[in-house]
């Protein structure tokens, strides 16, 4: 772990990383590293014009604006699924998770990157009423297919795997960003988009 003193900028201030100290239980820990994540999709984002945001300039179909909008349609999603209450439009859920990577004209990235904190809110909020972490979460049988076999999908699993899906497209779009003006998110933190 880092132990210079970086800031990461929110929507509410600033949180230092150094906080780390500050944690002593599972459930804070774990959203601490879902926020830094979020923070991370911001520090891609951050200096770049709505249209850098879209541009796919890599050999992947993917720009920062479509990346970001499957993060946040992946943690809405997660939370719904701890609330017990799924999305309704899951008729089929090749169909939702290939509709999330579709940014249409009105989603701009300061859409995108409220949404983005309201789900960050969302989630912070069904893991701060949950009573049990190790409570099992309700995956239709559609939906499981996608997921690890043999995994109980406990509300600890989901949040381990929302972590675990949005580092890894941090990286992609920390190489995203690094196609488009060489700029790396780690080294635009404290400078996010606001």
């Amino acid at each position: 772990m880092r132990t210079e003193n970086v800031l990461y900028q929110r929507e509410t201030g600033f949180m230092n990383e150094t906080t780390h100290n500050d944690i002593s239980d599972e459930r804070s820990l774990l959203l601490l590293l879902l926020g830094h994540q979020r923070t991370a999709f911001r520090n891609a984002l951050s200096g770049l014009t709505e249209e850098q945001a879209r541009s796919v300039p890599s050999a992947s179909e993917m720009s920062l604006s479509s990346l970001l909008k499957h993060v946040i349609d992946g943690e809405e999603s997660m939370t719904a699924r701890i609330l017990g209450t799924p999305r309704a439009a899951e008729d089929d859920p090749v169909a939702a998770w290939m509709a999330a990577w579709n940014v249409s004209e009105d989603e701009t990235v300061d859409v995108l990157l409220a949404r983005l904190d309201d789900a960050g809110r969302a989630t912070e909020a069904a893991v701060a009423t949950e009573p049990d972490l190790g409570r099992n979460v309700h995956l239709p049988a559609d939906v499981a297919q996608w997921m690890a076999t043999g995994v109980v999908f406990t509300v600890r699993f989901m949040l381990v795997h929302q972590l675990e899906e949005m580092a890894r497209h941090a990286g992609h779009a920390d190489i995203i960003r690094q196609s488009i003006d060489g700029a790396r998110a780690d080294s635009l933190a404290g400078t996010a988009w606001s």
